[in-house]
């Protein structure tokens, strides 16, 4: 046995496993102090924001903005919360002004921050006043009444589209504001800034705020340079690792929808609903492939916004993480979009949960879970389609919204299940304690997914329709 054999043979049996497991693609550039050290330093700030900007350039071209407002952040951080502020607000303001209706927008847009400012400096320094103790209320009931009104209005008046201009654009800062009112803190209106910089910033989102309001912008700030430094790496790191998964969705689609021809879930489902559906088989490769194609989709754009909120200083965790090692359907739709799990959880499931009885017991839980993972829930998508609204009507949009209620409904009564049953016992082994779990969650979230959709192109029937062909009942 040669030398090199035995030093193998004497190693402990974990030893590989263990390297397999440090194994990255992308070497972990923050914990060397050679380069963080260099990334404090001007030039390291200037070319890492260069890197940074080239690959996000191939993105967006509207990206060069981005990269100059996290060049105010990375040169000015006794001063970021201003740079922030500066970033998110000239963003927005030369985003609208070469987009349709420039003018009427940005006044839009103007007026919405100007009263949001308002209602976070009432609550925050006026928290004894009636606005001040019920500032939640009175921004979600100022935002269904302008949604009402505007459905009341008709459309051949001449205030109606701007109506659903302004109310648009209200229901897509409504999110943020709401979390910049969650606060408790008193603060003077100059304290504001990072609250301000918290709407909408200029690093991107959905509705959804990335992270979770300004309270929690506070706790993953960097405090000095060098934890800057560390976590701007990660953030370059987060990024590069999101255009790897971007390759790899482009090629995972051509393999499987070019090359192996196999259609995707859209085209099966509405050779269903013409009642002319593909073979059973074909329907369920369709399904698991769609499955598979949205863990990608959803890594990509949120890893790309997580890493750009790095790059501002904020260590934010990451959207999406890891949802395929889930042993259970509440750690899967917590894994699979965390942010929007925490803003249903802090809108809804604590507000219900805290207002029960005590003597309620486990069904505090429970019903806290379904006033968030399905009336609030249904509520968010409702809202943020308003779109729909303006073109078909309130009622109309309310019955074509039945697919994703059923959803909501089946989501939180999946969750409560989950909840009350608890984590796979470790001690029965990795295959029952992990693995098995894991297959049975995410089968459980492909099937799900046959109705996690807002697209309203037909009846709920349809996807019952769907759902029954893949078990040969119709």
């Amino acid at each position: 046995m040669s030398s090199e054999a035995t030093v193998i043979a004497g190693l402990p049996a974990s030893w590989h496993w263990e390297r397999l497991q440090s194994f990255r693609l992308i070497p972990r550039i923050e914990k060397h102090p050679q380069v963080v050290a260099l990334a404090q330093t001007a030039a390291g700030k200037l070319a890492l924001l260069t890197c940074f900007g080239l690959v996000l350039y191939r993105i967006n071209t509207w990206s060069l903005l981005t990269v100059a407002a996290l060049g105010l952040v990375a040169f000015l951080p006794r001063y970021r919360h201003t740079a922030l502020m500066a970033g998110t607000v000239g963003y927005t303001a030369i985003v609208t002004l070469f987009g349709p209706y420039p003018y009427r927008i940005l006044a839009c847009h103007g007026i919405v921050l100007v009263l949001g400012a308002c209602l976070i400096w009432v609550a925050a320094s006026q928290q004894r006043s009636e606005i001040g103790k019920h500032a939640i209320v009175v921004l979600f009931g100022l935002f269904n009444a302008l949604i009402l009104f505007c459905c009341w209005l008709p459309s051949t008046n001449g205030h109606s589209e701007t109506a659903w201009f302004f109310t648009i654009i209200l229901g897509s800062y409504v999110w943020f504001i709401g979390y910049a009112l969650l606060e408790q803190e008193p603060r003077s209106m100059g304290e504001l800034r990072l609250e301000v910089a918290s709407l909408r910033p200029f690093w991107g989102s959905t509705a959804t705020p990335f992270p979770s309001g300004p309270a929690c912008l506070r706790q993953v700030e960097a405090k000095d340079s060098e934890k800057l430094a560390m976590v701007q790496l990660k953030g370059l790191k987060l990024l590069l690792w999101a255009e790897l998964l971007s390759l790899f969705l482009g090629a995972y689609n051509w393999f499987c929808h070019d090359y192996l021809r196999i259609p995707p879930f859209q085209r099966a489902l509405y050779l269903s609903a013409l009642h002319t559906p593909l073979p059973w088989y074909v329907c369920w490769t369709a399904l698991i492939l769609y499955y598979f194609e949205k863990l990608i989709v959803i890594s990509v754009w949120s890893h790309r916004i997580v890493a750009c909120c790095r790059m501002a200083g904020f260590d934010a965790l990451r959207n999406t993480y890891r949802p395929l090692s889930s042993t259970t359907v509440a750690e899967f739709f917590n894994r699979y979009y965390f942010y929007y799990k925490e803003l249903l959880v802090y809108f809804f499931f604590f507000p219900t949960f805290l207002r029960l009885p005590a003597r309620l017991g486990k069904w505090r839980v429970t019903i806290g879970i379904f006033a968030a993972a399905c009336l609030g829930n249904a509520y968010y998508h409702f809202t943020r389609d308003l779109w729909y609204i303006q073109a078909h009507g309130l009622w109309q949009s309310i019955k074509t919204f039945q697919v994703f209620f059923f959803y909501t409904v089946v989501l939180a009564t999946a969750i409560s299940l989950s909840r009350r049953r608890g984590r796979p016992d470790p001690s029965q082994g990795f295959f029952r304690s992990t693995l098995r779990p894991a297959i049975f969650t995410s089968l459980f979230y492909c099937l799900l997914g046959i109705f996690s959709t807002t697209d309203r192109n037909y009846p709920l029937v349809e996807h019952l329709r769907f759902l029954g062909h893949l078990f040969l009942l119709s």
